[in-house]
C-alpha cells in the first residue's frame, strides 16, 4: 500500500490495476480497495500541492502566466475534464494532479472532482474481479 501511495504522492508511473487485484487475496477486499482509493485519492492532493508550490519558481510561473498563457488559460477552464478523465481512465493521476495545482486550479473544485477516483478503482475491481471469476482453463 505504501508503494501505491508513493507512486501516487510523485509519479503515478505505477499502474493501480496491479494492486486491485492483489486486493482480491484478501477476506474482505472491497475494504482494500477503499484503502487503496484513499491512498491514491491523497496522494493525488499531495501532487496537486507539489505543483502549487512549482508555481513559486520563477521559471514556472513565467511558463504558466506568460509563455504558454492560452494552453493554461483552457487548463484552468476546462481542468475539470482532465481531472475526472485522468481519475477515471488509465491515465496518470499524479502528473495531472500536478499540472492542475501549478495552474491555480481551485482546489475545492479539485478535491471534489477527484473523488472520481474511487469510482475507477471500485469499477475496475467490480471488472477484474467478474473477470478472474469467470476465468478458467481453455
Amino acid at each position: 500500500m505504501g508503494i501505491l501511495f508513493l507512486s501516487e504522492s510523485f509519479t503515478g508511473i505505477l499502474s493501480p490495476d496491479v494492486f486491485i487485484v492483489w486486493a482480491k487475496s484478501f477476506e474482505h477486499p472491497y475494504r482494500i480497495v477503499f484503502i487503496l482509493a484513499s491512498l491514491s485519492y491523497i496522494g493525488g492532493v499531495i501532487s496537486y500541492s507539489y505543483g502549487r508550490l512549482l508555481y513559486n519558481i520563477p521559471v514556472v510561473k513565467y511558463w504558466i502566466d506568460e509563455k504558454f498563457q492560452q494552453q493554461f488559460r483552457l487548463l484552468k477552464k476546462f481542468g475539470g475534464v482532465l481531472i475526472v478523465v485522468s481519475a477515471l481512465a488509465p491515465l496518470p493521476f499524479s502528473p495531472t494532479s500536478v499540472v492542475t495545482g501549478a495552474v491555480r486550479y481551485p482546489f475545492k473544485s479539485y478535491l471534489l472532482l477527484a473523488t472520481t477516483r474511487y469510482l475507477r478503482f471500485y469499477g475496475y475491481a467490480w471488472f477484474l474481479y467478474l473477470v478472474v471469476k469467470n476465468s478458467g482453463p481453455c
